[in-house]
């Protein structure tokens, strides 16, 4: 029996903890044990189900950072979103990457399995555990010097992405030179794994538009998406003439409350999640044909059962899975990174937030009605079709991993 840990540090919502309990499941199964060290343990029961009480899988609170960055830019590179979690406090990142280095020295796992999770991969150093990172690539990017800026739209100055990594290269090398650990000679450095699973397609990733393809990092492999959650509610779609949306949307962001006006006032049978969305919204909304789920949906046959899509952009591989079109209301880099590759693809269309009042509707038409829009996407769908069991592959190279010592 091998110990695996799985740690997520950086980001929010389902798109970090649902593959880790997708992969989770094969290697308890396999007779493992797992270690789940996350960002945010209050979905823990939601996603991770009665998994979350296996008698070999135990949970922690990944240390994270709390204070905010004020006065930057919005991060260009992946070095900026370092800034942004601590990397410019060698001080105050000392608490944190301690408090990781003896999780790893307690729990002594024979392998890390990182989702967005740097921090961790700066305590392992050293230490004597294989590492895997996991991930749709907007965390891993290529490994060169300075590391590409991911916000491909805006031109960003090369002296502000040296400096950054310069920066933030310094904060890390202080901290291992304070632990008797070798320093990087490169900030790409802190991303090197025994392997580095995409779990995307090629023509979806973030990086897919650098100079140099993946195929020349020899432990980067893509092995496509994992599925929706195939649990969670299955609500009754309600009444619509003009065929089914499934929409998934976040209660912060302005363009949540605009496209939901849409949608109460189109002709379409909906189903949304918005979790936390009050009360008092949902009654404004809700109508005949616009219904909101109060439970986590089974994002997998809700997607099948849809003609369509809408969501900021973190649901898209369940949606392409099924070979639905996509409405995409992007709120931060990553999730407009992979609604333009989306677009690019002609299986979605991506609306900023000041076009989602005037654009939505037609959008969510074309989506729903135009047959060059399914096309492209069902074309998504045969790809996943054609591919193995994600997870149960990725928990094998877990495995296999972690028994080379």
């Amino acid at each position: 029996m091998a110990r695996f840990l799985l740690a997520w540090e950086l980001g929010g919502g389902l798109g970090h903890a649902t593959p880790l309990a997708q992969i989770a499941q094969p290697l308890l199964e396999a007779g493992h044990e797992v270690q789940l060290v996350l960002r945010d343990l209050s979905l823990l029961g939601p996603v991770f189900g009665p998994l979350a009480r296996h008698p070999r899988l135990q949970a922690w609170q990944a240390p994270v950072w709390q204070l905010p960055l004020a006065g930057q830019p919005p991060p260009a590179t992946y070095a900026e979103l370092l800034a942004h979690a601590g990397y410019l406090d060698a001080a105050r990142l000392q608490g944190l990457a301690q408090a990781w280095r003896t999780l790893f020295t307690l729990l002594k796992p024979q392998l890390l399995l990182a989702d967005h999770a740097p921090t961790a991969l700066l305590a392992a150093r050293g230490l004597p555990m294989r590492r895997l990172l996991a991930g749709t690539g907007f965390f891993m990017p290529p490994p060169r010097q300075p590391m590409p800026p991911f916000r491909e739209w805006t031109p960003i100055a090369p002296h502000r992405v040296r400096a950054a990594e310069e920066r933030v290269l310094a904060t890390c090398n202080q901290l291992l030179t304070g632990w008797g650990e070798p320093p990087l000679a490169a900030l790409h450095e802190l991303l090197a794994a025994d392997e580095r699973c995409l779990l995307t397609w090629p023509s979806l990733d973030p990086y897919a538009g650098t100079s140099r393809p993946r195929s020349d990092e020899p432990a980067t492999r893509y092995f496509g998406p994992l599925p929706g959650r195939n649990d969670g509610s299955l609500p009754d779609w309600p009444a619509g003439d003009f065929g089914r949306v499934l929409a998934y949307l976040r209660p912060e962001p302005a363009a949540t409350e605009a496209a939901l006006a849409v949608l109460q006032a189109g002709p379409w049978s909906t189903v949304a999640w918005v979790p936390g969305l009050a009360t008092s919204l949902k009654q404004r909304h809700a109508s005949a044909h616009l219904q909101f789920a109060d439970m986590p949906l089974n994002m997998a046959r809700m997607a099948g059962q849809a003609d369509a899509v809408l969501c900021h952009a973190g649901t898209v591989h369940a949606a392409l899975l099924q070979g639905r079109p996509l409405v995409m209301l992007p709120t931060q880099a990553e999730q407009l990174l992979t609604a333009r590759r989306v677009q690019a693809a002609g299986a979605g269309v991506l609306l900023l937030e000041g076009d989602v009042a005037a654009q939505l509707h037609q959008a969510v038409h074309v989506a729903v009605t135009e047959g060059p829009m399914r096309q492209a996407a069902q074309a998504f769908a045969r790809q996943g079709q054609a591919a193995p069991d994600v997870a149960l592959q990725l928990a094998r190279r877990c495995i296999a991993l972690a028994s080379q010592g």
